[in-house]
């Protein structure tokens, strides 16, 4: 299967939850109260900080694995398969109590909880505890099904799973307008995909837990890479969400909500990222566990080429058109509320979104100091950014600041792409296409002169941007795949 059409099935599910959101946000909203929505948030603005979970255990298995099916090596794939889960089972049992314990003791001491709603967000760390450990320990299955490149299994079964779940959360947050209720059955839905996950596993790839293959040799390979990804994961947990973590002590919870929706959709977005990444980080490995180093630039710029233009379409259009869309989405009164943070939200998403190519290579190529390293500027960034923000500009403020500390992200890209000599954002084509989709926007934007930006109006030309410019990259695309199979059509007869 072709590197296009795992990253395809790898962004399905995503793909297919992000429309879904459109509709779902505002009925939980609706359904749960500004209140209770915002505790809600407060809790899984809590989990991304134990991003950091499992250590980084998981992406190291994930690249070992994967370098060693690339030398063909199945008895090294046991080995570091049984030697994951022995550490990553009790390890992420206890991180999960130590979420549970700070939730429970610190939670409703930080965040701008009513007292009567305190005990209801304590039980709400309790819930979310179990549904951390679930979580990644399904993620420690999902890497194993992706270092096997089983991205059409991965793409069905987690779209599957996430209709399930958010299908049924919103009449259960209609019924109840209870966030604990809610979490618990994230709970049940992540339980379900670990079993589908395992049974596919012993079926596929002949895996179970493979405790009896576990040694200290493998661990002790593992330990120095996984310490690098621990020191990267602690970055982002923590200062990626950092400007959340400061506006749930300083914004009062209906502020907090309108920043969280926007970063909601933006997350939606980094998701993608997250689901690229995969592909990428896995091709990668088998590149380098083959010794074949050649492939890591041709990676590289298939999937920039692939990704770029539509994250610059959706920056383009959300800056234009968010007004209308957000009236549409949210109502006129919430919709205004988050319209002045939305564009440099969804900017800078977009910008770490395309940088997970990067990011992934990094890991891959055993560079991950360097990663944590720009890691660690960005997150002073954005710490600088968000007291200077909310100082200065308050809910805005914040979400520019976000913005202004992507700036190193596009830095990372540009080391990668010297470091395996690939084209990404100093190719000819990337701003060519970035010029073009630039004069596009200014034409149909000319229609503001006539309407106001939130008017109905607006729909016909924001449909037609949209539909027009998604028409020319699909249509380059297409041209692309067939100037290929056109090539590759002699080669066969001959």
């Amino acid at each position: 299967m072709s590197l296009k059409k795992q990253t395809l099935w790898s962004m399905l599910p995503l793909l297919v939850v992000t429309v879904v959101n459109i509709v779902s946000v505002p009925l939980f909203y609706r359904f749960l109260g500004p209140e209770k929505y915002a505790l809600w948030m407060y809790v899984l603005t809590f989990t991304g900080i134990f991003g950091f979970m499992d250590l980084g255990l998981g992406v190291a298995v994930g690249r070992y694995i994967g370098m060693a099916l690339g030398k063909g090596d199945q008895a090294a794939v046991r080995e570091y398969w049984g030697t994951g889960n022995v550490i990553a089972i009790p390890l992420l049992g206890v991180m999960a109590a130590v979420f549970v314990f700070a939730g429970v003791g610190f939670g409703p001491l930080w965040f701008n909880v009513p007292p009567s709603h305190a005990a209801l967000l304590r039980w709400s760390f309790v819930a979310g505890g179990i549904a951390l450990f679930l979580a990644y320990y399904s993620q420690f299955w999902l890497i194993l099904s992706q270092a096997h490149l089983d991205f059409k299994f991965l793409g069905i079964i987690r779209t599957a799973v996430a209709l399930l779940h958010i299908l049924a959360a919103v009449p259960l947050a209609w019924a109840t307008g209870n966030p604990l209720l809610l979490i618990g059955w994230t709970c049940a839905v992540s339980a379900l995909q670990l079993g589908i996950l395992v049974w596919h596993a012993r079926r596929s790839y002949g895996l179970g837990l493979e405790l009896p293959s576990a040694g200290m040799r493998r661990a002790r390979e593992m330990a120095s890479y996984t310490g690098k990804i621990f020191a990267g994961l602690i970055v982002n947990s923590v200062l990626g969400s950092l400007d959340r973590l400061v506006l749930g002590k300083l914004a009062p919870p209906a502020q907090f909500t309108h920043y969280t929706i926007a970063s909601n959709v933006g997350g939606r977005l980094q998701g993608l990222s997250g689901a690229m990444m995969g592909p990428v980080f896995s091709n990668t490995n088998r590149s380098l566990g083959a010794d074949a180093s050649g492939p890591v630039a041709a990676i590289y710029n298939e999937t920039f080429a692939f990704v770029f233009p539509w994250y610059l379409l959706v920056a383009i259009w959300g800056a234009l058109w968010h007004p209308i869309l957000l009236r549409l989405w949210l109502g006129a009164g919430l919709g205004a509320a988050v319209a002045p943070v939305f564009t440099p939200v969804l900017v800078g998403c977009c910008i770490t979104a395309v940088a997970g190519i990067s990011a992934a290579q990094l890991a891959s190529l055993n560079r991950v100091g360097a990663g944590v390293f720009f890691n660690v500027v960005t997150g002073l960034l954005l710490v600088a950014g968000v007291y200077t923000g909310w100082t200065w500009g308050g809910l805005a403020g914040v979400a520019w600041g976000f913005l202004f500390s992507r700036a190193v992200l596009v830095t990372q890209d540009l080391f990668v792409i010297r470091l395996v000599k690939a084209g990404g954002w100093l190719a000819a084509s990337t701003w060519k296409h970035t010029a073009l989709q630039g004069a596009g926007g200014l034409v149909f934007s000319a229609s503001l002169l006539l309407w106001s930006a939130d008017s109905l109006w607006q729909l016909i030309p924001a449909t037609l941007h949209g539909a027009a410019v998604a028409a020319w990259i699909l249509r380059h695309s297409a041209r692309s795949v067939w100037d290929k199979m056109r090539a590759e059509f002699p080669r066969r007869a001959a």
